[in-house]
């Protein structure tokens, strides 16, 4: 059969990238993630899928493809599609965003998934800490360099810049010519470099489809454009601000904010002291020679919640968190030097701040995307509320881990492909300005 891409997600959305490529006898899924917002119409925080009807409460609402020989067989418990073996070749994961790699779990194990090898690391940090989508599974490695063979497709993985490391695009040569799937990317992140070299990678191959996304691709972008050196500079300026507390709440896994925010811990004079699992994965990633991170203990401090007994004791932190009490920080010691530290503190974790027990006069750094939906701008709301309650100014400092509008016309018009198929956005209609041929895919 000619090579054909279905779109089973991130169409006219944000995220929830599952696209099955196939050719001849071979089936691949670029991605198996989950939207944004999908499911708000019928989940909640109070109402969920349930976990003993396997994948059978998604398939009720059409938030996942009913594809036979994809999926295990606890997650086709109590469902009407019966199990057989699978006839799907393998997962190229683009990097380890939830969006991107939340659905993998309910895929047959003995499918493999492909992986950065940066990602492989993230997802040993994650599975040792608390549970990872790709648990269960057998994960093989590349890098840029690299060129897989699965089947009747060669694919070859290009580095990309985003907010998480180890994150890729890939040019996939099937039977009826090359395909570029860009996963996310930036050009304005520390590495935007990389995200040249997978266009000009792509560009060589005379692809004739583009798959990319176009998170910003909007009549409006209200996300702030900043570079990450321009993070550095607003936050030193707000953290000089304060001789109390600095806190901030940021994605753990983005290492460029982490490197940041040290540093500008470092230049006004503060330790970062940083979450348990942040610090988890601080010390795996210290095994990628290519990567640069702070040292747990030296460079970053690790703050220590109060757990089942009430107290600071070593019986009530499992094995993994157990290393970091010798580097940790308690609410007391924070409230003691508060205007030496700068604490990451993530959102579900903000009652901390009630044992802290702050002078009023410090700051809060939200250093995540602006709300861009309803359920953002509640969340948003939430925190405002924190912040005001102990006295503390409220800073956005942000640099998105995705391109502009104008990055992603860049993009478009460097790869020169034959037809352009816009997903992870919104707003596929505006891809129509750009130079090219726009395909808009259809669901399914």
């Amino acid at each position: 059969m000619p090579a054909s891409l279905t779109c089973y997600g991130a169409v006219g959305e944000i995220g929830g990238n599952k696209l099955l490529l196939e050719d001849k006898d071979t089936k691949v899924f670029l991605d198996f993630g989950t939207c944004f917002n999908e499911g708000s119409d019928y989940f909640d925080a109070g109402i969920e899928p349930r976990h003993v009807n396997g994948a059978g409460d998604l398939f009720e609402f059409g938030l996942l493809p009913e594809i036979p020989g994809l999926y295990s067989k606890r997650a086709l418990q109590n469902t009407s599609l019966k199990y057989v073996e699978p006839e799907i070749d393998g997962i190229l994961l683009s990097h380890y965003h939830w969006d991107h790699m939340g659905r993998i779990g309910f895929i047959d194990p003995s499918v493999p998934v492909y992986a950065g090898e940066t990602t492989a690391l993230i997802h040993e940090a994650a599975s040792e800490s608390t549970y990872s989508p790709l648990d269960d599974h057998i994960v093989k490695t590349f890098r840029t360099g690299d060129r897989l063979r699965i089947g009747s497709l060669e694919v070859v993985p290009i580095h990309v810049d985003h907010s998480i490391p180890g994150a890729y695009g890939f040019v996939v040569y099937t039977s009826d010519g090359a395909l570029a799937y860009t996963g996310d990317f930036r050009f304005h992140g520390p590495l935007g470099s990389m995200t040249d070299e997978f266009a000009s990678e792509a560009l060589k191959a005379s692809p004739s489809l583009l798959v990319t996304e176009g998170t910003r691709v909007a009549p409006r972008d209200i996300r702030q454009d900043l570079s990450e050196e321009a993070v550095l500079h607003e936050t030193v300026k707000v953290l000089g601000r304060s001789k109390n507390l600095a806190f901030s709440s940021f994605r753990g896994n983005d290492t460029d904010r982490v490197n940041t925010f040290h540093k500008a811990a470092q230049k006004t004079e503060r330790q970062l002291v940083v979450s348990m699992k942040t610090a988890t994965l601080l010390e795996k990633l210290r095994k990628d020679r290519h990567l640069k991170v702070p040292r747990v203990g030296k460079d970053v401090l690790v703050y220590v919640r109060r757990k089942g007994s009430g107290k600071i004791d070593d019986r009530d932190y499992y094995k993994w968190e157990r290393p970091f009490l010798d580097h940790g920080m308690t609410a007391t010691d924070v409230h003691d030097r508060q205007g030496e530290v700068f604490l990451h503190l993530d959102i579900w974790n903000f009652p901390e701040i009630i044992d802290i027990k702050p002078d009023k006069g410090g700051v809060y750094v939200h250093s995540s995307s602006e709300a861009f939906n309803e359920e953002g701008e509640r969340e948003e709301g939430v925190i405002k509320n924190w912040v005001d309650h102990v006295g503390f100014s409220y800073h956005q400092i942000h640099a998105s881990g995705h391109a502009p509008l104008e990055g992603v016309r860049r993009l478009v018009q460097t790869v020169r492909a034959e037809k352009v198929v816009p997903i992870h956005t919104e707003h596929p209609e505006l891809f129509r300005s750009f130079k090219g041929r726009c395909v808009i895919p259809e669901k399914g």
